[in-house]
């Protein structure tokens, strides 16, 4: 198929003006975020079978869940993102799938720190093609004012997938340590959590060829656009972001404290429940699950649909500004929860939070893709991707272990937690604050046609 395979969508709001076949692309997308989020989350569920059979602590832990994902991730996001811009964002996103499908499984046969920590590193490649390419075929798919809701439901993604691998790598992992080690053909024994990453891998190898066969790529909107090469020049985007670098230096600024926040507590969270509330494993993985899964849902797709509505009223700059409305709330509840003192004060305040926690990304990608002319939307996003998942991927995980390590002699992960929460929110809110007023210039500067 070429890049004509669907009509380029008119403008207005109207539900006519929603390419063919654009909700499948969603579905679709979200469906292969929420894996690649289960690829990299189920780790967390993993923490103590890994460290007792490893030998490793904390510290490594978090280098796990961090550093060996982003260290390619880093590398190969915004080349992936040129080719999305460029050629086809199908076959960007399949092929990734189905590479970091592939590592998900052979993190399955490490023996050591070194070698899980290289396999790894091959997940956060794979994953890199995802998220520019996915941005920018939306933003073909959906008319400008409903963006907003296609973005929400795809940002969700991360809580489905911290969903459902706490509801069921907790459950999973319980049965596997209760069972008698596995015996397979060329690999050998393999421990209950090498079970675990051998048998994530097969479903997205399936998802990858359903996705060649089935999805479309989408004509591109604005086609002048397509035909000023001095756009897709490194220079032409380098002036692009100087235009813009006062938005830009604070909403990325925030966004890495809103991140380093949420992975952090997405990395640690179930092990606090276990080793400080008293919670067991498979119980912990569940709660936090449904948390996840159904309010950040809900947040998610919400505040989506909230945007809609108020730029539809008038509202250009509705989007961050209902970021900050969300982190202004969210913030006093991060940092009592981790100090609740009982497990159920502990669950009951996780209920706001994960559903807070689901407004930022997906608003702040849609304000992303509104100040970016159509052949910039993937590497806007891959910036986006590279300066702000991959600090918070790396920090996020790791602090929350070093600062138990060595702050609280690995005593009080909820400390920790709650430490970073009393930091991260309060820079979040006031970047934001100061972000406004330069994003409404920045939105003003965009063609209609270009977005």
């Amino acid at each position: 198929m070429t890049q004509s395979d669907i009509p380029a969508p008119t403008g207005g709001g109207d539900l006519q003006s929603v390419a063919p076949g654009a909700w499948y692309a969603v579905i679709f997308l979200t469906l292969a975020a929420s894996l690649s989020t289960i690829d990299r989350q189920v780790l967390a569920m993993m923490i103590g079978p890994i460290r007792r059979d490893l030998l490793i602590s904390d510290s490594q832990m978090g280098l796990l869940g961090g550093l060996a994902f982003t260290l390619l991730y880093s590398l190969a996001t915004v080349p992936l993102a040129w080719i999305a811009d460029r050629g086809s964002r199908r076959a960007v996103i399949t092929g990734g799938m189905a590479f970091w499908s592939l590592m998900t499984a052979i993190c399955g046969t490490a023996q050591g720190f070194v070698a899980l920590f290289a396999a790894r590193m091959g997940v956060g490649l794979g994953e890199a093609a995802l998220g520019p390419a996915a941005y920018s075929m939306l933003s073909d798919l959906f008319p400008r004012r409903r963006l907003p809701a296609a973005v929400g439901v795809f940002a969700a993604a991360p809580l489905i997938g911290v969903g459902l691998a706490s509801l069921g790598g907790g459950q999973i992992m319980q049965a596997l340590e209760h069972r008698p080690a596995l015996v397979l053909p060329l690999i050998g024994t393999v421990k209950s959590w090498q079970a675990m990453f051998l048998a994530l891998g097969l479903p997205g190898l399936a998802m990858a060829l359903i996705g060649r066969l089935t999805l479309r790529e989408p004509a591109r909107r604005g086609a002048a656009d397509l035909s000023a090469q001095a756009v897709f020049t490194l220079a032409g985007f380098v002036r692009f972001l100087n235009g813009r670098r006062t938005f830009l230096a604070l909403f990325f600024v925030a966004f890495i404290a809103l991140s380093i926040q949420g992975w952090g507590l997405f990395f640690w969270i179930v092990e606090f429940l276990v080793r400080e509330r008293g919670l067991p494993r498979a119980q912990a993985g569940l709660i936090f699950g449904l948390m996840a899964f159904v309010f950040g849902l809900v947040g998610s797709i919400g505040s989506g649909r909230l945007a809609g509505r108020l730029q539809a009223r008038g509202r250009a700059d509705a989007t961050l500004r209902l970021v900050i409305y969300s982190v202004i709330a969210l913030a006093p509840l991060a940092i009592i929860m981790p100090l609740a003192p009982r497990a159920w004060q502990v669950c009951a305040l996780l209920a706001p939070i994960t559903f807070l926690m689901g407004w930022p990304s997906g608003l702040g990608a849609s304000a992303l893709q509104f100040i970016a002319p159509n052949a910039l939307k993937g590497r806007i996003i891959a910036v986006y991707l590279l300066v702000v998942n991959v600090t918070s991927l790396t920090l996020g995980p790791w602090l929350g272990g070093m600062i138990s390590d060595n702050v609280f002699a690995g005593r009080s992960l909820g400390n920790s937690l709650a430490l970073m929460a009393a930091v991260d929110y309060p820079v979040a809110i006031i970047c934001l604050t100061l972000a406004l007023r330069p994003f409404r210039r920045a939105l003003e500067a965009v063609e209609p046609a270009t977005v």
